[in-house]
């Protein structure tokens, strides 16, 4: 794998800030939708904290047999993309049990229950204008339009699943952590909590064969970026529209460059 351009990173974060300035601007219109500066307060907000610090290593450990083809093979009977969808649900697993296990609602998670079909269309329609943000600004060889095939065929069925999870283990870490250290370390808890999913990123770049050095610098970057989503996400309380965002975003990666 070659390291992400300056460009590539440029053309990525213009796009994300678009979409979550998008995202601002349609709850000044609508803000009944989303819930104005979403908190949660847990009885022991650190014994939460520590619990979800456990479904981390947990979700880790199981990624690690992942690479390791160690879970659900990809064999001919399974389609691949429900193959992957359901090993993608078994690598994260453990946050699914806490949330059962702790009696959390989904709330808790960013999954509020009320507009969901107009959080999911705001979600969409956003990931839209973000995809043709990034082509404007990094360029690409494709069609605008096979550019959206290829990002919503079928056959990413897997990716879109992992990236709902992603979201999914962010709003899990950082509900339970701010609860823990309170409105005073609130911007604290936004960079560890964005540092802690990019840093879980590392396995995988080394395994792409990048250099400890180019792999930090990845890390880093995607940690500033990661951190610039949570402020403005967990103002929603809400990952649904994100997630659409989140995944046409990562799927440039592959129709895009």
């Amino acid at each position: 794998m070659n390291p992400i351009s300056s460009s590539y990173y440029l053309a990525l974060s213009c796009a994300y800030a678009a979409g979550l300035l998008g995202w601002w601007m349609v709850n000044s219109f609508k803000p009944h939708i989303w819930k104005k500066g979403f908190s949660y307060q847990f009885t022991h907000p650190w014994r939460e904290t520590l619990w979800a610090l456990a479904a981390s290593l947990a979700t880790l450990a199981l990624g690690q047999l992942y690479s390791l083809h160690l879970l659900l093979p990809e064999i001919s009977a399974i389609k691949w993309p429900i193959a992957n969808s359901i090993n993608q649900l078994i690598i994260f697993s453990p946050f699914i049990f806490l949330l059962f296990i702790r009696r959390h609602p989904l709330k808790t998670a960013w999954l509020p229950a009320d507009y969901i079909l107009a959080r999911l269309l705001t979600g969409l329609v956003l990931a839209f204008f973000c995809v043709v943000l990034f082509i404007l600004i990094y360029g690409s060889s494709k069609t605008l339009l096979e550019i959206l095939v290829n990002i919503y065929h079928p056959k990413n069925l897997g990716y879109a699943v992992q990236v709902f999870l992603e979201d999914f283990v962010i709003a899990i870490l950082f509900v339970r952590l701010r609860s823990a250290v309170g409105q005073k370390w609130f911007l604290a808890a936004i960079i560890t909590v964005a540092f802690l999913f990019s840093f879980a990123h590392y396995p995988m770049k080394l395994s792409q064969g990048l250099s400890f050095l180019v792999a930090t610098r990845e890390i880093i970057m995607d940690g500033l970026l990661v951190s610039m989503v949570v402020y403005v996400v967990q103002r929603s309380g809400d990952i649904l529209w994100f997630w659409c965002i989140h995944f046409a975003m990562d799927m440039l990666q592959f129709y895009a460059r």
